[in-house]
């Protein structure tokens, strides 16, 4: 084995281990490490949700380091992806990236541009929430990291020009300068690579950061994604689903609703719904795990397991299949 090998095997066993940890903590208040004040080195003054509520996740600040120089290539050269290989995508403007999942995993934050603006792309693989953000508050450009603390099984991300600490799921700041002022949100997709490819054809795919460290052939969650576990406390469970059923969810103002896959699936696995007087389309493929939709500019959408949206919306409702079911044939397709 090469030295190079070597070292990867050695960060994905790490990797693995603390996955390991992180499903064995449980919700009995391990793993909170620092309290009071400050956690891994960041100022919880003013914080804007309760102090039991943050969880040192394990990780040290920038242990899941963040990308801060992407590297892209046209669909055609990327050797490391297939047609079903599930990415995020964005386009604005002119200009479409795209993100395979599998690498964010291991990196959970891209700092970059689409189109010029100032995004970043990311991904919690504990609650499979992939967000898009734009990067500018108040004219100023933020870059951000991991900070390797939790809330609500979800990750923080934290900007180095401030350090606040903000929610993924949310994207709004928790602490510091920018505390209360949310980001505002990129309209992105979560799908396998030839689905977004058929929405824009010139994409391009964004390479692997990092191949001398990590073997991003492997997943470290391949056994978190079927467990009932959840590692981290996000207060009271809805056990009408399975916590890692997938989730369709939209929010328009405070009003919310989800679209639970296994009962999308028992009505053929294409809706019609009106939500808050929008016409809103679903998609579900079983073969892929993953949604298609159509939906207006102003509701925002977000994928995601079911104990995780429950979790940050707590008085969602349940779309149940008693709404217009999609004609198989004649029905516009789902993008």
């Amino acid at each position: 084995m090469s030295s190079a090998r070597f070292h990867a095997r050695l960060q994905l066993d790490a990797l693995a281990l603390l996955l390991v940890g992180l499903l064995t903590l449980g919700a009995d208040g391990a793993g909170r490490g620092d309290e009071g004040e400050s956690a891994n080195g960041f100022s919880l003054k003013g914080l804007r949700v309760p102090r039991e509520e943050i969880i040192a996740g394990g990780p040290a600040r920038d242990a899941i380091p963040s990308v801060d120089a992407p590297a892209f290539v046209p669909s055609q050269k990327a050797t490391w992806v297939r047609p079903e290989t599930p990415v995020i995508g964005a386009a604005i403007g002119s200009e479409a990236r795209c993100y395979p999942i599998h690498l964010m995993e291991y990196h959970q934050v891209v700092n970059d541009r689409v189109g010029g603006v100032p995004v970043v792309i990311s991904y919690d693989p504990l609650t499979d929430t992939a967000i898009v953000y734009r990067r500018q508050v108040d004219g100023q450009e933020l870059a951000f990291g991991v900070s390797g603390l939790i809330y609500r099984s979800n990750f923080l991300l934290y900007d180095r020009q401030s350090e606040s600490l903000w929610s993924q799921f949310w994207g709004r700041a928790l602490t510091g300068r920018f505390a209360g002022t949310r980001l505002e949100r990129v309209r992105s997709r979560s799908e396998p690579l030839a689905a977004w490819l058929v929405r824009h054809p010139e994409s391009l795919v964004m390479t692997r950061p990092e191949p001398k460290r990590f073997d991003y052939r492997y997943s470290n969650y391949s056994s978190y994604w079927v467990s009932e576990k959840i590692p981290f406390p996000v207060g009271e469970l809805d056990s009408r689903y399975h916590a890692k059923e997938l989730v369709l969810g939209v929010r328009l103002a405070d009003r919310t609703r989800a679209y639970i896959a296994s009962i999308l699936t028992r009505v053929g696995a294409r809706i019609v719904d009106e939500f808050q007087g929008r016409r809103i389309r679903v998609a579900y493929d079983g073969e892929t795990g993953t949604f298609s939709y159509e939906a207006p500019d102003d509701v925002e959408v977000t994928s995601a397991y079911w104990f995780a949206w429950r979790a940050f919306h707590p008085e969602t409702d349940v779309w149940q299949g008693d709404l217009q079911a999609a004609p198989p044939v004649e029905t516009e397709p789902v993008r």
